[in-house]
């Protein structure tokens, strides 16, 4: 869905109130009468300081974004978030919903897993350097919070417990 205020949009919207300072400067430089220096004093540095509050908005919002540990991605339910043999760079935290992990045989489809809110999957492919082992799809509408390696490494670094409930989890799912 688009949004009506893209970074985009704004960063013109600004260039545009930019432009009209600019033009009531013209017309003040022009025609100078009563009418345009109350203009030019007034409108232009609202105008000015409107733009500047866009630039820092659509700055900021670029930092954030840039900066992030996650990212949000939502399905819809069938969608297939990855496929077997896939390489993997990132792991998937489920915050809401219903994903399903299938392996594909010659008989058809195995159900391996139904994970729901607070589990996650993908971490495999990311610590061994492997495709992906499975296909996970949503079940229902689902929200995932996406890691990239390079910040999955560095959050096991930092949170030794991560780490531990994770390899539990890992032993725990290659048992099965």
């Amino acid at each position: 869905m688009a949004t009506l205020f893209t970074t985009e949009r704004l960063l013109v919207l600004a260039q545009l109130l930019v432009l009209v300072s600019l033009a009531t400067g013209l017309q003040f430089v022009y025609n100078t009468t009563g009418g345009t220096v109350f203009v030019f004093s007034s409108l232009a540095p609202m105008l000015i300081g409107l733009s500047i509050v866009i630039l820092v908005g659509v700055l900021f919002h670029k930092f954030r974004q840039r900066h992030r540990l996650f990212d949000l991605q939502t399905y819809e339910p069938g969608a297939v978030v990855f496929h077997e043999g896939d390489s993997g760079d990132c792991v998937y935290f489920v915050r809401s919903g219903d994903v399903e992990v299938v392996r594909e045989t010659d008989e058809g489809e195995i159900a391996l897993a139904k994970l729901s809110s607070g589990q996650y999957f993908g971490e495999m492919a990311l610590l061994s350097n492997e495709p992906r082992n499975a296909t996970v799809r949503a079940v229902t509408a689902t929200e995932l919070a996406v890691l990239g390696k390079s910040n999955f490494v560095t959050m096991l670094g930092v949170l030794p417990s991560t780490e531990q409930n994770i390899l539990k989890t890992i032993q725990e799912r290659a048992m099965n």
